[in-house]
């Protein structure tokens, strides 16, 4: 990225920011060499799939229900036609992670890829069988977002 790209990043604010990272991601996940293949044999209907993933991350970033399903389950099917190896897990990782800071700076861009981190976590370890401490929060922690004059000003 360029000085000026960077510096023109913003806050991961709104609904449309939210937009913007999943297609973004998902357009780098869909061509990836490794993750390319699963997206491919799980046959994924790309609109529906970026409407579900929004919603989730809107809900997780923002605090506003919309999304139905649980997200951990909503894979066991694609595991089952191609398993998820360690690789599978950290190239997903790793394509978030650059996705949001190729586009965001900022609490809300911090705390998104945490829950990325945390949610590869938790999908491994049902994926696997393994179950966390029962006390573990399953809610979204709400983080409040920037004004819009906040990220155009780049003081959030």
């Amino acid at each position: 990225m360029t000085d000026a790209e960077l510096a023109a990043r913003g806050e991961l604010a709104d609904r449309d920011d939210i937009e913007l990272l999943v297609r973004s991601f998902y357009r780098y996940a869909a061509m990836d060499e490794l993750l390319g293949p699963v997206f491919s044999a799980a046959h994924v209907s790309w609109p529906d799939h970026i409407d579900t993933v929004t919603d989730f991350w809107v809900w997780q970033l923002l605090g506003e229900r919309g999304y139905v399903g649980n997200p951990l389950r909503a894979h066991e099917p694609v595991h089952a036609r191609t398993p998820f190896t360690d690789a599978h897990y950290e190239r997903w990782l790793e394509l978030f992670h650059a996705t949001v800071d190729e586009l965001f700076v900022g609490t809300v861009a911090a705390v998104a890829k945490q829950r990325a981190t945390k949610m590869a976590s938790a999908l491994r370890r049902l994926l696997d069988g393994v179950h966390g401490a029962p006390n573990e929060p399953t809610q979204p922690t709400m983080v409040a977002p920037a004004s819009s004059s906040q990220r155009r000003r780049g003081t959030a």
